[in-house]
């Protein structure tokens, strides 16, 4: 294919690696010193060098999942078929020797439905392309990062604010692609969306852009107080370039506590990075023994916090070097690449490994300063927008190290964001610890106790947590009923009497390929101690996702989805009763492998995330989101006919609700029937419950079929002939400037039906839970928001008590981590 008619997005330097010669030190720059060995622990040692390891990946790959995700797609505007499927990009990345990799095609989690998505020899890190201006890389998130509307009047990074906390609330990663094109400009500098907080990682070696531009725009926000790592991107679009600008090439190089996908993105949101050219190298590490004492504590990403400007003499910095020989090395310190390199050295040798002073503090002013390695040569150009008249290319860089004197540095944007809320809410804590990750969480209420499960991340393991409290709200201590596997997730839970069950998902450890399995666990006591978990379903693929309700108060009834078969269908069990899981979507599905001609051409539609509603007599409904009725379920967009003008471009898939239902417990489910039987809407995440007159009410999220700059909103349908008929869907507190996501319907005692949900809407910007009611006479009531301080997200609700994450108690608007799990009573 003629390489000249690719976009500048896929296209990268088609001449290959650069070669790399010997340059001289800079002119006014200090010479680095070799390293020595063996220099002596100085009184007061005692911090230690970082525990872990340097794993090598990339951090931004498409396949043909982005509806230009490959070559003869983008050079056809979108009409022609496809040729890089899910498994080929895999298999790229694998022979390049990735030990870590993502998919992050644009606006969609769909490639991770794709049976393709799997590999054996690198860890698959889950992620997307968000956002649709500027975009974002979002790394470890659980389902799509739907960019909404701004509303009128709003500063224009208002919805990419909002999507930076949307992903923490994850604990995912939030990474700037190619700033360069959003951020910033050489000749303007900084646009507004420069003023977004909480960034974890910038891309500075993208290369279908101007990776020096990318460094400035880098280099200015460290200067402003912003705190993250550095990425590289081959941002691959192309099979036709594997061999210059394949997955890895160039490389992001991270520093894991565990070789994990927790692992990985907790090195990531410690900005603990470098990048490179390609695996190869140059590789480079900085490292920093600040107190003198010969260890050396902290390493690229890091933030040193000094009680004094005073720097002890024998405070150095270390710089290494792999894959470097024939090109310069250059050390900076804040201002940057302005004010020149403090120490240039150019490496001979395969491995080499340099000391220097670590330049002292300015006795008087800034308080705060960062040092970086960066590795030059001559060649091609670094990028497709880079300049190719350049002496010398960016082949590799480190994240800074960062000092600051008496505080760690707070952003300075140029356009601040509005105040946060301080008022106080009723809302309590149930699980959770400053610093750290607990989210996700589930409820229960029986016997007036209150049941509450939740996900923790903790030295780089993801566990299942269970905390109890009483009638009058006190907290037992809580348990981990994951024991023994930190790749546990998404909770849930239903209780009767002393009876209280516990399920969710878990890889058991074992990550390559993903194939996590249904675990359930059981107390009977109360949730004061648990029984062994047992395993449901078959574990011959991907069991996810899991849902429980119990029948009769005795038996749990749990649901999941599996693709054990191909497509992800939903799976039943009531435990105790039925000898096997039954698969209750694959009715009415078509499925199939598609031609080897087009990438695109295979069917695997996905039935997702259920949920289930137990009424009377052991009547339960099963509700799943499903994209079977759209015209190829998983491809953003649509192949037109031959002859025929593309459509879609990268919009998402027409999802529906679905529902099943089992009449009773000795009955065989029904097949699946529409819930939301529109065809020009995203109807994703339903949740369904019983209300006051035993009708089954179904509520959902709904989305237009447009991928960026519109918001979510929340429908929902009755049932009144036991799940069989659906009403015409109804809005749900409606506000179209705002978005309203993950709703969660439960009947209050003795009370109507209601929802939680969170939301945009508030004046300060962050997510917050929000509530309503629906009378059987007069439907839904307005919304009410009940949660004030801070980001409040992802309720579960039962009987009135809510259960949600939120970040109200981290102390900073970057770098913490914290999100705990609050309970608050709406009765």
């Amino acid at each position: 294919m003629d390489r000249g008619e690719l976009t500048r997005r896929g296209f990268v330097v088609a001449a290959g690696a650069a070669a790399v010669t010997a340059t001289g030190a800079g002119v006014g720059s200090e010479p680095a010193r070799a390293a020595t060995a063996g220099r002596g622990r100085g009184p007061g040692a005692g911090r230690t060098a970082p525990s872990g390891q340097w794993l090598a990946g990339d951090t931004h790959v498409h396949d043909d999942h982005s509806s230009d995700g490959s070559g003869p797609r983008q050079t056809s505007k979108q009409t022609l078929p496809g040729n890089l499927p899910v498994g080929d990009q895999i298999a790229q990345g694998e022979r390049t020797g990735l030990a870590f990799m993502p998919l992050t095609d644009h606006r969609t989690y769909d490639q991770h439905w794709d049976p393709q998505w799997k590999s054996s020899e690198l860890l698959l890190i889950p992620g997307e392309e968000a956002n649709g201006a500027p975009h974002a890389i979002v790394l470890g998130n659980v389902d799509v990062i739907v960019d909404g509307a701004n509303p009128e009047g709003s500063p224009a990074f208002r919805h990419v604010q909002q999507s930076v906390w949307d992903a923490h609330a994850q604990d995912a990663v939030w990474s700037q692609a190619h700033p360069d094109d959003g951020e910033y400009t050489p000749a303007g500098g900084v646009e507004d969306n420069a003023s977004v907080q909480g960034a974890d990682l910038v891309e500075v070696l993208n290369v279908s852009t101007d990776p020096d531009a990318q460094v400035d725009y880098a280099e200015n926000r460290w200067n402003a107080g912003f705190r993250f790592g550095v990425a590289a991107a081959s941002d691959c679009h192309f099979r036709e370039l594997w061999d210059v600008a394949g997955p890895g090439e160039p490389t992001t190089h991270v520093f894991a506590g565990a070789r994990s996908v927790r692992g990985i993105l907790d090195g990531f949101l410690a900005g603990r990075t470098s990048v490179s050219q390609n695996i190869g190298g140059p590789f480079l590490t900085i490292e920093a023994d600040v107190d003198g004492d010969g260890v050396f504590e902290a390493i690229g990403g890091d933030e040193v916090v000094l009680t004094t400007r005073r720097v002890p003499e024998k405070a150095a910095l270390r710089v290494k070097v792999v894959g470097g020989a024939g090109t310069r090395v250059m050390v900076y310190a804040a201002p940057g690449r302005s004010a020149g390199p403090v120490a240039t050295f150019t490496p001979a040798k395969t491995v080499e490994t340099y000391e220097l002073p670590l330049p002292p503090l300015a006795p008087r002013g800034a308080d705060h300063t960062w040092y970086r390695a960066e590795a030059r040569s001559p060649g091609s150009a670094s990028g497709a927008d880079a300049d190719p008249g350049l002496p010398t290319q960016l082949r590799g860089a480190t994240a800074p190290v960062f000092l600051s004197v008496g505080a760690p540095a707070e952003p300075r944007p140029e356009i601040a964001l509005p105040p946060a809320d301080r008022r106080p809410d009723a809302a309590r804590l149930a699980a959770g610890e400053q610093g750290l990750f607990t989210g996700f969480p589930d409820v229960a209420v029986a016997d007036g106790v209150t049941h509450v499960v939740a996900e923790h991340h903790e030295d780089q393991a993801t566990e299942v947590v269970y905390r109890r409290l009483d009638s009058r709200g006190r907290p037992t201590r809580a348990l981990t009923l994951s024991t023994g596997s930190g790749t546990a997730r998404f909770p849930r839970v239903a209780a009767a009497g002393r009876d209280v069950w516990v399920v969710w998902q878990d890889e058991l450890g074992h990550e390559q390929p993903h194939r996590p399995v249904i675990r359930l666990a059981r107390s009977t006591d109360g949730g004061r101690t648990f029984g062994s978990p047992q395993q449901l379903g078959s574990g011959g693929g991907r069991s996810i996702h899991p849902a429980i309700a119990l029948l009769g108060g005795r038996y749990p009834l749990v649901a999941w989805s599996d693709n054990s078969a191909g497509a992800f269908d939903v799976f039943a069990q009531v435990v105790g009763f039925d000898r096997a899981a039954v698969n209750i979507s694959a009715a009415g599905k078509t499925v199939s492998a598609g031609t080897p001609d087009d990438a695109r051409s295979p069917r695997y539609p996905a039935s997702l995330f259920p949920s289930i509603a137990v009424g009377g007599h052991g009547h339960a409904v099963i509700t799943w989101q499903d994209d079977r009725f759209d015209p190829d379920p998983l491809w953003t967009g649509h192949t037109p006919p031959a002859g025929r003008p593309a459509s879609g471009g990268t919009d998402p898939d027409n999802w529906q609700v679905l529902a099943a239902v089992r009449t009773a417990p000795d009955r065989d489910w029904s097949a699946p029937v529409q819930v939301s039987a529109v065809t020009d809407r995203a109807d994703r995440h339903p949740d369904v419950a019983v209300d006051e007159t035993g009708a089954f009410v179904a509520i959902w999220e709904s989305g237009a079929l447009q991928s960026s700059g519109a918001n979510l909103q929340l429908r929902a349908s009755r049932s009144t002939d036991g799940g069989a008929a659906w009403a015409p869907f109804e809005q749900v507190a409606p506000a179209p400037a705002a978005m309203s996501q993950r709703a969660v319907l439960s009947r209050d005692p003795h009370g109507p039906l209601r929802a939680v949900w969170y939301d945009s809407r508030s004046a300060d910007w962050r997510w917050k839970v929000y509530t309503a009611t629906r009378d059987t006479a007069s439907g839904w009531s307005q919304a009410k928001q009940v949660t004030t301080r801070g980001n409040c997200t992802w309720p579960a609700l039962d009987q009135g008590t809510a259960v949600f994450t939120s970040d109200r108690a981290a102390r900073r608007a970057q770098r913490d981590r914290t999100h705990q799990v609050y309970v608050l009573d709406l009765r």
